[in-house]
């Protein structure tokens, strides 16, 4: 909990928003799809935190067709079929012990909150089923210093070309052409 309260307090020294940004790429994400207000209508009712709604924001902006999510498979996974309800959601608890090698996903959301997953072996193992311009929704990297430095390790990856540390949860793009950057913003 202490690690958590210094970490928010370092987070929103440096962080900024959207007027902080110079890639037009992340001020579109931010303008377009974070910050923007969905119009009220029944999901939008089953769906009340933060870490809930970027995810489901994310989602549909992307259009995201194949989605994995690895960890709090319940939630997440009925928040992705709110989202893009003709996708196809793949849920699982231990991903290396299931056969999904054979898909390649545009949006892997992983919950490290409360599990004992390896993120790092995971991430590397990902990388090789991901879309070319896959994004990564990492929930949790600052519930402690584990979670914290593997985050760092994967985006100092040559893979990731876009970061985005939004402290309840950090993103990760694979964007081909795309300049590699690090954003620390206030999501």
């Amino acid at each position: 909990m202490l690690y958590t309260l210094k970490s928010y307090i370092k987070f929103i020294l440096k962080s900024t928003n959207e007027h902080g940004v110079h890639s037009p790429f992340v001020y579109s994400l931010l303008t377009k799809c974070i910050y923007k207000k969905q119009h009220k209508d029944t999901k939008q009712h089953l769906i009340s935190k933060k870490n809930q709604i970027i995810p489901y924001k994310i989602a549909s902006h992307f259009k995201s067709n194949e989605i994995l999510v690895v960890g709090n498979l319940k939630k997440a996974a009925s928040l992705f079929s709110l989202a893009r309800p003709n996708s196809c959601v793949t849920a699982v608890e231990d991903f290396f012990e299931t056969q999904t090698s054979e898909k390649q996903f545009d949006l892997v959301y992983i919950d490290t909150t409360n599990s004992s997953i390896n993120l790092e072996s995971l991430f590397e193992k990902l990388l090789y089923s991901a879309h070319k311009n896959c994004v990564f929704i990492f929930e949790g990297i600052y519930t402690n210093t584990a979670n914290t430095k593997v985050w760092q390790h994967m985006i100092a990856s040559q893979d990731v070309t876009v970061s985005i540390d939004g402290f309840y949860c950090g993103l990760v793009f694979l964007k081909k052409g795309q300049e590699k950057q690090h954003f620390t913003l206030r999501l």
